[in-house]
């Protein structure tokens, strides 16, 4: 087996990063893709961030009936860290007793610097909880947008995913219909000591981690369907061969796609909900398409499909200059073309490709002076830029608003999964103290989900 049909197994990167902004790029027209050679940007350093304009945002005290003090002030720290986490807002904190009744007071919020203003109360209805939110703009004093939200239990799992809905409301009404990132999970395989590694998922604050039972002693590459509804993984058999399993979240149910007695690895969706993923075929990896047959054809191993958001697209990596380069190709089939910096005679490796599910951007790791860092790029090659420069940075998969990015993390501290807000460079850890690489972001996940 070769190096690069092994990459799904090595550790990815490392904590203490010196994280730098991504510009906002501009729309990818397909043509140039198969008659313009790529801008070479070479980037080697990384970028320097210069900081926009952020406005504030204030969180109210959540108001609250009889008996729903405590439920108030935990939806209300629910709240302001995710909104905090969108990197959209600065938020200003307030003191809890700073409570007020009736129409809020613009004249206040204003001196206090604020720019939105987030008002909320708890209350029941018969035995169901109802949580109001409200959004109001400070600046012209007035209400933008109001809803109504279900929450479950307190003691439910999905108590806190409902509150998030209702901070991704918030983040779209402020926005003018931008995705956020509460209301989503990240999987991710988790090492333990005695060797074997497990399915995690956890939601994008940190908050709730859990493991999906597999059935298997070594996890590979997990990957949310577009609805998020399903992962996709790949695992080893005793024999070991390698299958493809399937595990329906809501139902519990699991399902073989596929197996081998070589490699199958790296599964991803295409926007449809098909799932494609790389197998030896006699003796090279290449990517299939489930149904549809094989998508690759060269010579050297291909792997990590990552689909563009129309679906007539996919980046992959392969091997085609006796190293791995990230390429993009047409679905329907075509030359593929390399978008990753390739320099003779250097280690300059790029692997694991994933393509922004609302933004033409795609992200990738790649060596940068002997370790592997975190890259973006155009799909036809141009404006490549480095995000992180410290530690080994590997496995980034953007979240469903286009602008962050969890990646696996290594350095002298250990390992970490990392969120990076490539608008802000703002960046967090989301776990810590554990082996933990190749997450996978879901999409936004509604109710049931």
């Amino acid at each position: 087996m070769s190096l690069l049909s092994m990459r799904p197994e090595r550790h990815v990167a490392g904590v203490g990063l010196a994280l730098l902004a991504l510009a906002t790029p501009g729309l990818w027209s397909p043509p140039q893709l198969a008659g313009q050679e790529p801008d070479p940007g070479n980037v080697r350093l990384g970028l320097e961030y210069q900081p926009g304009y952020v406005p504030a945002l204030v969180v109210a005290p959540i108001q609250s009936g009889p008996g729903l003090g405590s439920l108030a002030g935990e939806i209300g720290g629910i709240l302001r860290t995710d909104l905090d986490y969108s990197d959209r807002f600065d938020i200003v904190v307030v003191p809890d007793t700073m409570r007020s009744e009736g129409p809020p007071n613009y004249e206040l919020w204003n001196r206090l610097g604020a720019v939105w203003l987030v008002t909320a109360d708890v209350s029941m209805s018969g035995s169901s909880r109802i949580l109001r939110v409200g959004l109001h703009d400070v600046v012209y004093g007035s209400l933008k947008n109001v809803q109504a939200f279900s929450l479950p239990d307190p003691s439910s799992s999905e108590f806190r995913m409902a509150v998030h809905r209702a901070s991704d409301a918030v983040v779209s009404w402020a926005t003018d219909g931008e995705p956020g990132i509460a209301a989503t999970r990240i999987a991710f395989r988790r090492k333990a000591n005695d060797g074997s590694s497990h399915l995690f998922v956890v939601d994008s604050d940190g908050e709730n981690p859990r493991q999906i039972e597999t059935g298997a002693f070594s996890v590979f590459s997990p990957a949310f369907s577009p609805d998020g509804s399903r992962i996709a993984y790949s695992v080893q058999v005793d024999d070991g061969g390698y299958a493809l399993l399937e595990t329906n979240l809501i139902t519990g149910r699991r399902r073989t796609v596929t197996s081998s007695a070589g490699l199958v690895q790296t599964p991803a969706y295409t926007p449809d909900g098909r799932l494609a993923y790389a197998e030896t075929a006699v003796t090279r990896v290449q990517v299939f398409l489930e149904g549809a047959g094989r998508l690759t054809s060269v010579q050297g191993d291909a792997l990590n499909p990552s689909f563009s958001p129309d679906g007539q697209w996919f980046a992959f990596e392969a091997d085609l200059t006796g190293e791995p380069q990230v390429y993009v190709q047409r679905v329907s089939g075509g030359s593929p073309r390399r978008i990753s910096l390739y320099v003779r005679g250097e280690r300059t490796n790029a692997v694991g490709p994933d393509w922004s599910p609302s933004r033409d951007r795609i992200a990738y790791s790649a060596f940068n002076s002997g370790v592997f860092q975190i890259f973006t790029v155009n799909p036809d090659g141009t404006d490549r830029r480095m995000l992180t420069t410290r530690g080994q940075n590997e496995a980034p998969s953007w979240g469903p608003d286009g602008r962050h990015l969890v990646f696996g993390s290594q350095d002298s501290s250990g390992y970490a999964l990392w969120i990076i807000d490539t608008v802000t460079g703002r960046a967090r850890t989301l776990t810590s103290a554990r082996v933990d690489h190749l997450p996978d972001w879901s999409p936004s996940l509604g109710p049931g989900s």
